[in-house]
């Protein structure tokens, strides 16, 4: 058995995944694939288009063995705590060979480099950061500026600056920072970017499906650029949905929550600093819609993304304390959202090799009070989650409680 991890958020699973899990197994030799996904909220503090147990169901009818779900307390979170989140979640499995990553630049090599550099932290670089800090711009934007100053090299411009590349360095760098024998391997991205938000050919980015999706979810555009299976269950989930979740449908939660909070809790939320607790709630007095507060509250310092991870932060009520309770630990269970006749062999080699805890049923197994406080997060993230479906008929609670894994026959 050759197992091969992958990270992925899956929203939705696209023909750039399919491409993907193909290429990664063929790279890698592998013989069985391993999904850590995300739940229902994402990196960039979005929520997903769909539930994870929907997700987990495409992405296993679409060829993935198995699925484990990435706690909320790395998902949604910076790209460094996500990656070190997946990262450690696949090496305590103790079953996993590689790691494959999509990357901008297809070139494990490079990546490394810059990967060791972020990990050793030396002087040189270091100065550099603290200098371009000063000058008030965002911590990414202020490490990409010290990593090519310290390299010095031109070439690496476009690498530093890529969401891939930054992900896969991110990667690249926990497995150092674990000491894991875990292999990186990257395939390179091919045709749409990450960010873009065009549908063109067969392959584009998740991001311009969204956006035909908030657009127009009947659009059959979509058959072209998503792989037949998954397609299926994303037109019967916009049945039951009605439609896709999107951040906006978040707006009043979010508003009320920041408008209720007093700045001494909105401080103590997790990314808030430099009296950005008085802007959000000065901002959530004025605002009528997620929009405007977003455009009220981002700064050179603070980018959109952060801030939206932060206004779900807020919502969860994810503090600093919880944050440095996990800072190292990584997650402390293994939750499986779905998985294949071959994911069968996958879990009972977890089970005899795994250092975390397998969960498949959280109603009867039992873990520590430690790793019961990580699981609270994500079952009332899913609580959250479904009070935005358009669906009032779904928008009960505890479905973390009674929904089982996916398991295709």
């Amino acid at each position: 058995m050759n197992v091969v991890g992958i990270v992925a958020e899956y929203n939705p699973f696209h023909n750039g995944h399919k491409y993907h899990l193909i290429e990664s197994l063929k790279n890698t030799k592998g013989t069985h694939s391993i999904v850590v996904m995300s739940g229902n909220f994402l990196q960039r503090g979005e929520p997903a288009i769909l539930d994870k147990w929907t997700r987990a169901k495409m992405a296993i009818d679409e060829g993935v063995d198995l699925v484990i779900e990435l706690p909320f307390v790395y998902a949604c979170n910076s790209a460094e705590f996500f990656a070190f989140g997946a990262v450690s979640l696949l090496n305590s499995m103790n079953i996993v060979d590689s790691i494959s990553f999509g990357s901008e630049l297809g070139n494990v090599d490079d990546l490394t480099r810059i990967s060791k550099v972020l990990n050793e932290e030396p002087d040189e670089y270091t100065h550099y950061l603290k200098e371009f800090l000063k000058e008030g711009i965002s911590y990414p934007a202020a490490r990409e500026r010290a990593l090519f100053k310290y390299f010095n090299e031109d070439s690496l411009s476009n690498i530093i600056g890529s969401p891939n590349n930054i992900l896969g360095i991110e990667y690249i760098k926990s497995l150092l920072k674990l000491g894991s024998s875990i292999t990186p391997s990257t395939v390179k991205r091919y045709k749409a970017g990450y960010h873009s938000k065009e549908l063109y050919g067969n392959i584009c980015s998740a991001t311009a499906i969204r956006k035909l999706l908030l657009e127009n979810p009947c659009d059959e555009t979509l058959k072209g650029v998503m792989p037949s299976e998954s397609y299926k269950v994303l037109q019967k989930s916009l049945i039951e949905y009605y439609k896709p979740v999107f951040y906006n449908d978040f707006s009043q939660m979010i508003i009320q929550t920041l408008r209720k909070s007093s700045p001494e809790y909105l401080r103590n939320i997790v990314d808030v600093g430099e009296g950005l607790e008085n802007r959000l709630k000065s901002s959530a007095t004025k605002a009528i819609h997620i929009d405007s507060l977003l455009d009220n509250v981002k700064t050179k310092r603070y980018a959109l993304t952060r801030i939206q991870r932060i206004l779900i932060h807020s919502l969860m009520g994810y503090t600093k304390d919880t944050l440095d309770c996990f800072r190292n630990t990584g997650p402390l269970y293994a939750r499986v959202l779905g998985f294949s006749p071959k994911g069968t062999e996958l879990l009972k080699a977890m089970k005899e090799k795994s250092l975390v805890p397998i969960l498949t049923n959280i109603n009867k197994q039992s873990i520590d009070s430690k790793a019961l406080s990580m699981l609270s997060l994500d079952i009332l993230a899913t609580d959250l989650y479904t009070l935005s479906i358009a669906n009032p008929n779904l928008r009960y609670g505890g479905y973390d409680y009674y929904n089982r894994p996916y398991m295709k026959r």
